[in-house]
C-alpha cells in the first residue's frame, strides 16, 4: 500500500488533534498579529487592501475549449486593474468541484481533456500559472479559501463548491427538511461528506497549498471554510434526517443527563431519548426552540474543528498561516446568527473574520444603505471578540468580502459603497478585501433546469396539461410540479423560477461589481482607484498600527442571548444585530465611540476602563451578569439596560435604591422607564427601544432623532462622560469616530452622514493639547486646515458633508 493510501486509510479514525497544544515545524515562516499590526517573519506589514480574484471565473466563455491565450488575457486584466488600484493583498477560492472533475481525478494546470478531443477542457484550471501571475507582480499577501463548501455563489446547486458527482454518487449526504426531503445544503455530520472533504483538503494541500506557506511565501491566511451558517436559512428547514437528529437527541442527554430533565425543560413527556423529535415550527416550544439552536451552533462548530483538525493532520499550523473564518453577522427569520465563542475557539476553529454587505435590497426611498451601522457594529464586534483566539488585547481585523456590488435591481451607489469602506477603515478593519471585484461565468448552473425540465416535460403529458399552451398552465400545474421536484431533487427549488432562469444561476454572475465579465472597468472602479490611491496607499503603514479612540462606555454583548427568548415581544435575531446596530449609532450620535464587550468571553480586566456599561436585556442575563452589575454600581458606575426588565428588576432586589426611583418619561419624548440610585452609582431601566429605527431604511426620514439623543445626553453628563471627538452641537444623522497613533500625535476621524441633504458643521477633538499647532487634511480633496490645540479642542475644525457623504481627516501634530 502507498504511504498516501496508508494516510488516507488513517481518515477513518481521525481524531481532532486541535485540541493540543502544538510546535510549529522548525521550517515554517511566522505569521502574527502583535502590537495591533500583521507581523510576517518577524517584520510588520502595511493595512492589507486587497480583493476575491476568482481565476475559475474568467474564464472566458461557459463552455469547454477555450483558447488559453483568452484565459491569460482576462488574468493579466484583472491584475493589472489590480495593481492599478495600489492593492497589495489578493483573496481567492479554490472550488473542489472545478478541479476534482470526476472522482480522484484533478486538474491543477489547465491541461485535462475528460471529452477526449485533444484540447485542454478548462485552460482556467491552470491554477499553478494563476500562482505564478500574481508573485510576478510582487503580489506579498495571500489568503487562501480551498472550503470544502465556500459558497460563492457557485457549482450546480448555486451555492458551494461541492461536486456533481459527489452529489449524485451519495445522495443521502444532503441535509432532510421535516417531510424527509433533501434540501440543498450538505449535512455537516455526513461520514461520506467528511471524508471526501477531508481528501480534497488533502490533495489540494499537496498540490497547491504546501508550496505558498512558509518562510518567504505569500500565503499568509488559510480560510476554514466560508459561510457554513446553513446559508442563512432557517433552522426549521433542514437537518432533521436520522442522523442529525440521533446526534440531538445525544446532545440533549450530554446536556440534560435525564429524561426527566428534559420532560422538565421542555414541557414533554417522552419516556425515552430514542422518542423525542426537534422542533419543526418556530414559537410552539420556546424551551425547545432554544436547544435546537444550541444544538445548531454546536454542529457547526464542530464541522469547523474537523476542518482546521485536518489541516493540522496535513502538518499546516499556526504560526505558519493564521486561520480564519467567515461570516456575515446577519440571519433570516430564525436563522442562526455566528456565535463569537464557537468562531473563535483557539486552536480548534479560526479567527472570527468579518464579511460586509449593508446593502441587500432596492429602496427607492433610501438610496444609501439598508443598515448603514451594521459595519460600525461587525467590525468592532469581531475586533474584541477575536482578541479570545489571539489569547490577548489585539486590534486588528480582516474583512473577506467587503461590498463591492450586489446583484441586479439592487443598485449600490458610490455614496453607500465609500462609506462603507471608510467606516471599516475607521473601525480598525486593517485588512480589506473587496468583493466581488469582478465578474464572469458561472458553474454548471443549467444543471437545475434541466433536471426539472424532465419532470416538466413528463408532467406536461398528462391529459390535463396537455392541451394548454407552456404560457398559460395554471398554478394548479406548477404547485404538482414543485411537490415532484421537491419529491425526486430539492424541497428548496422553486421550479417555474429555475425554469425562467434557465438554472440556480444565470450563465453570467452579474454584481454590478468594479470590473466586468472581462476584468474592464466599469465606473465603480474609479471608487475603488480612489480608495487606493487617495485613502490607503499614502496612510497605508498609519492604518496598520494606528488603534482606535474608544470612549469609557461599553456595550456588553452575549452570544447565548442569540438564542429565540421566552419574551413574546423581543425577536433575539433583530435584538443583537439590527437593533444592536441602532444602539451603537444612538451612542455614536451622542459623539461616543464605545467599545464593545462579549459577556464570558472577554477577559473581566477589561471591563475596568468602563465607566458607563450598556446592556440590551433580551431574558437571557444569568446570575454571574446580575452580580457584575451590581459590583459595578456599588463603586460608582453608571448602568443602562434596555428591553426586558428582568435584569434591573434583579439588581433592584439585590441592591436596593437609596431613594424613591423617578420615571423617565417626559412630555417631549415618551420613555418607558425608570432611573435609580444604587449604591454609589446610577441604574437606568429604558423598555423602549429608542434606537429600533437608527439602523434601517427609515435612518434618512428620523425626525425626532434629535429628540431621542437629547435623552442620552443627559445620562452621559450624569455619568460625566466626554467623547473624545463630538460634532459641536450635535450632528443630526451624522457621526464621527477616531483612530491614532500610538503617541496620538496623529488622529484619523471618519465622518458620515445618512442626511438627503448637505451638512457643515465642526468636529471637536477633545484630546487636542492647547500648546500645540495642527494640520487638519481631508483626505479626499487635500484641502488643509491648520488649527490651533485650544480652538480644536474648545471649538473644532469645519467640515462639510455632501448628501449621504462621508470622508476621513488626518490631524497631524505639527508644532
Amino acid at each position: 500500500m502507498s504511504k498516501r493510501l496508508v494516510w488516507f486509510a488513517s481518515l477513518s479514525a481521525f481524531v481532532l488533534l486541535s485540541a493540543v497544544t502544538f510546535v510549529a515545524p522548525s521550517y515554517a515562516g511566522v505569521v502574527e498579529i502583535k502590537n495591533n499590526q500583521l507581523h510576517v517573519d518577524g517584520s510588520p506589514q502595511p493595512q492589507l487592501w486587497g480583493a476575491e480574484v476568482q481565476y475559475f471565473r474568467l474564464r472566458g466563455g461557459p463552455g469547454k475549449n477555450i483558447p488559453r491565450e483568452k484565459v491569460l488575457r482576462l488574468w493579466t486584466n484583472v491584475l493589472d486593474r489590480f495593481q492599478e488600484a495600489k492593492m497589495n493583498a489578493i483573496s481567492f477560492y479554490i472550488p473542489w468541484d472545478f478541479h476534482e472533475y470526476a472522482p480522484g481525478k484533478f486538474d491543477f494546470d489547465g491541461t485535462a481533456d475528460e471529452d477526449g478531443d485533444g484540447r485542454p477542457d478548462y485552460p482556467s484550471r491552470d491554477l499553478r500559472t494563476f500562482l505564478k501571475m500574481i508573485e510576478a507582480r510582487g503580489i506579498k499577501h495571500m489568503m487562501v479559501r480551498p472550503g470544502p463548501f465556500i459558497n460563492a455563489e457557485w457549482g450546480f446547486v448555486g451555492f458551494g463548491a461541492v461536486p456533481l458527482w459527489f452529489s449524485q454518487k451519495y445522495p443521502n449526504s444532503h441535509m432532510r427538511n421535516t417531510k424527509g426531503q433533501r434540501t440543498n445544503l450538505y449535512s455537516y455530520h455526513d461520514p461520506d461528506f467528511i471524508r471526501h472533504s477531508r481528501l480534497w483538503l488533502a490533495k489540494v494541500h499537496e498540490e497547491i497549498i504546501s508550496k505558498l506557506i512558509g518562510p518567504g511565501r505569500p500565503a499568509h491566511f488559510l480560510q476554514v471554510d466560508n459561510e457554513t451558517n446553513f446559508m442563512w436559512q432557517s433552522l426549521y428547514s433542514h437537518d432533521y434526517g436520522p442522523r442529525a437528529v440521533g446526534l440531538y437527541q445525544e446532545w440533549l442527554k450530554t446536556r440534560y443527563g435525564s429524561i426527566a430533565a428534559v420532560n422538565k425543560a421542555h414541557g414533554r413527556s417522552w419516556n425515552e431519548w430514542r422518542e423525542i423529535r426537534a422542533p419543526a415550527n418556530p414559537r410552539e416550544n420556546t424551551a425547545e426552540d432554544q436547544d435546537w439552536y444550541r444544538f445548531q451552533d454546536k454542529t457547526i462548530f464542530d464541522y469547523l474543528k474537523m476542518v482546521r483538525g485536518t489541516w493540522h493532520e496535513l502538518g499546516v499550523f499556526e504560526p505558519t498561516v493564521l486561520f480564519t473564518l467567515a461570516e456575515s453577522y446577519n440571519a433570516t427569520e430564525n436563522g442562526l446568527l455566528p456565535h463569537f465563542t464557537y468562531r473563535n475557539a483557539p486552536g480548534q476553529t479560526g479567527m472570527m473574520t468579518v464579511n460586509l454587505y449593508p446593502k441587500t435590497y432596492e429602496t427607492p426611498d433610501q438610496p444609501l444603505l439598508n443598515n448603514p451601522f451594521k459595519a460600525d457594529l461587525d467590525v468592532k464586534s469581531a475586533d474584541t471578540a477575536s482578541d479570545h483566539y489571539l489569547g490577548r488585547r489585539e486590534e486588528w481585523v480582516l474583512g473577506p468580502e467587503i461590498q463591492g456590488g450586489w446583484w441586479r435591481g439592487v443598485p449600490v451607489s458610490d455614496d453607500a459603497r465609500r462609506q462603507t469602506y471608510l467606516t471599516t477603515l475607521g473601525h480598525g478593519l486593517k485588512a480589506l478585501f473587496v468583493y466581488y471585484f469582478h465578474e464572469g461565468d458561472n458553474w454548471q448552473n443549467t444543471w437545475a433546469a434541466e433536471r426539472v425540465r424532465v419532470h416538466y416535460d413528463q408532467l406536461k403529458k398528462d391529459p390535463r396539461y396537455k392541451s394548454i399552451s407552456n404560457d398559460q398552465l395554471p398554478d394548479e400545474f406548477w404547485n404538482e410540479l414543485n411537490e415532484i421536484v421537491h419529491e425526486k431533487e430539492f424541497a428548496s427549488w422553486e421550479a417555474r423560477w429555475i425554469l425562467s432562469q434557465g438554472g440556480t444561476q444565470p450563465e453570467k454572475l452579474y454584481f454590478d461589481a468594479p470590473l466586468d465579465e472581462n476584468a474592464e472597468p466599469r465606473a465603480r472602479f474609479q471608487l475603488i482607484k480612489e480608495m487606493g490611491e487617495k485613502i490607503i496607499g499614502p496612510n497605508q503603514d498609519f492604518l496598520a498600527e494606528a488603534v482606535e479612540l474608544t470612549d469609557p462606555v461599553c456595550f456588553i454583548k452575549d452570544s447565548e442571548a442569540h438564542a429565540p427568548t421566552f419574551v413574546p415581544w423581543l425577536n433575539s435575531r433583530l435584538v443583537n444585530s439590527d437593533w444592536a446596530g441602532g444602539l451603537l449609532a444612538y451612542l455614536m450620535h451622542s459623539g461616543v465611540n464605545p467599545e464593545i464587550l462579549h459577556w464570558g468571553l472577554t477577559p473581566m480586566s477589561e471591563y475596568s476602563k468602563c465607566r458607563m456599561l450598556i446592556y440590551q436585556d433580551n431574558g437571557f442575563a444569568n446570575q454571574d451578569l446580575l452580580d457584575f452589575m451590581v459590583r459595578r454600581l456599588a463603586k460608582g458606575q453608571t448602568v443602562v439596560v434596555f428591553l426586558h426588565d428582568a435584569l434591573a428588576t434583579s439588581i433592584m432586589k439585590a441592591s436596593k435604591p437609596k431613594s424613591p426611583c423617578r420615571d423617565l418619561n417626559s412630555a417631549s419624548l415618551r420613555v418607558d422607564g425608570f432611573a435609580c440610585t444604587i449604591e454609589n452609582g446610577l441604574l437606568y431601566q429604558v423598555r423602549t427601544p429608542l434606537y429600533e429605527w437608527i439602523n434601517s431604511d427609515s435612518y434618512v426620514a428620523l425626525n425626532d432623532l434629535s429628540l431621542k439623543v437629547a435623552f442620552l445626553d443627559e445620562i452621559l453628563l450624569q455619568a460625566k462622560i466626554r467623547p473624545h471627538v463630538r460634532i459641536r452641537g450635535g450632528g443630526d444623522r451624522v457621526v464621527a469616530f477616531a483612530r491614532a497613533d500610538q503617541t496620538r500625535s496623529q488622529i484619523w476621524i471618519t465622518a458620515k452622514s445618512g442626511r438627503g441633504d448637505a451638512y457643515s458643521g465642526k468636529l471637536i477633538v477633545s484630546l487636542a493639547d492647547p500648546e500645540k499647532v495642527y494640520d487638519v487634511k481631508s483626505l479626499l480633496n487635500g484641502r488643509i486646515v491648520r488649527i490651533g490645540g485650544e480652538e480644536l479642542s474648545k471649538k473644532g475644525f469645519p467640515f462639510d458633508l455632501n448628501a449621504f457623504g462621508s470622508e476621513a481627516y488626518l490631524v497631524k501634530e505639527v508644532r
